[in-house]
């Protein structure tokens, strides 16, 4: 079940979303963001990074409508 689950959201994923994925490092963003900021300082131009964290992005997930979309999940998977 849980790799039917994972197949499904990968499909739903884009490339650039590395965090927690089989196969995709956050080394290699660290890299590409680096050319980005040596580019930018060589062509001399302006810059604007922003970081969130998540970390407690999911505390206040309803935990009922959760359980429903898992439920409903399960049914049409099997």
């Amino acid at each position: 079940m849980l790799n039917r689950m994972n197949d499904s959201v990968e499909t739903q994923l884009r490339d650039n979303q590395t965090g927690f994925r089989k196969d995709h490092s956050w080394t290699n963003r660290i890299v590409t963001l680096r050319i980005i900021v040596e580019q930018s300082i060589e062509w001399n131009s302006s810059l604007y990074i922003n970081f969130i964290d998540y970390k407690k992005a999911f505390d206040s997930v309803d935990r009922r409508t959760l359980r429903k979309l898992l439920r409903h999940m399960v049914k049409s998977i099997t």
